[in-house]
């Protein structure tokens, strides 16, 4: 039988300390998540068995399982068969689908995910600016002409994304920071919906030069290292987006 009850050890927050009374699955996953995050759990290491977690947190063989399942489809969890249960060693885009649908549900207007890509992409510009390298610099120019090359040829809305998406994924490279890369990752998740109609309303009015522009000025800082352009250049490379987002968004 399952019990709840308050604890004086329960202050502490310790893996296998009882809890106050919640949720007992949320409150089983939130336990083993802050283990993880304060480095009580390594990664690669086998958590408690359900014995132990049933013994320890006061709780029900069940609903440790169910919290259990909840962490694996997450991707934070590995079971192994006759091993027992570990945490994830790396990083899983299984992780990235409950952020994603939690930052859309939580401020997912499309204001609030450009003020979100605008933030991320100036540190990420100005870090790739620090950083790069000029076999960098050739490959983002080489992005370009491919994109170059698909607006004269081929300017289908899926061509010209493909080639948007994967000029930026070389800007995120040159960064070479782990976090913001798998971070970029969420965002553009949050952001290709509007993205894609930014894109489409560029292919309608044939605006082509422009968009080409916006790419080659972000080349220009990156090359020339000019991080006092970074500002003005990521504001005027989302401002078509954002008058389309705006011309898009449902009437209240």
């Amino acid at each position: 039988m399952e019990t709840n009850l308050p604890s004086e050890a329960s202050t502490a927050g310790g893996l296998l300390e009882p809890f106050e009374n919640k949720t007992v699955v949320d409150r089983i996953v939130d336990r083993l998540t802050k283990a993880i995050l304060s480095r009580e759990l390594l990664p690669g290491q086998k958590i408690p068995t359900e014995t132990d977690l049933c013994e320890s947190l006061r709780v029900g063989r069940n609903s440790v399982r169910e919290a259990i399942k909840v962490l694996v489809a997450m991707g934070v969890l590995v079971i192994r068969r006759s091993e027992g249960t570990f945490v994830s060693e790396g990083f899983s885009e299984r992780m990235l689908d409950p952020m994603v649908y939690g930052l859309f549900l939580e401020g997912g207007d499309s204001f609030a995910i450009i003020e979100l890509r605008k933030l991320f992409d100036t540190g990420v510009l100005q870090l790739a600016i620090s950083k790069r390298t000029e076999t960098e610099v050739a490959e983002l120019e080489a992005a370009l002409a491919a994109m170059t090359s698909v607006m004269r040829d081929n300017p289908t809305e899926e061509a010209i994304l493909r080639e948007d998406l994967k000029f930026h994924r070389i800007i995120g490279m040159m960064a070479r920071n782990p976090l913001a890369d798998k971070i970029s990752m969420v965002i553009e998740r949050l952001t290709l919906p509007s993205r894609t109609d930014a894109v489409r309303s560029f292919i309608d009015k044939g605006e082509f030069d422009g968009f080409l522009r916006k790419h080659q000025d972000m080349v220009r800082v990156i090359r020339e290292r000019d991080d006092a352009a970074v500002g003005r250049i990521i504001d005027d490379h989302y401002s078509h987006w954002r008058s389309v987002s705006v011309r898009m968004r449902p009437r209240p």
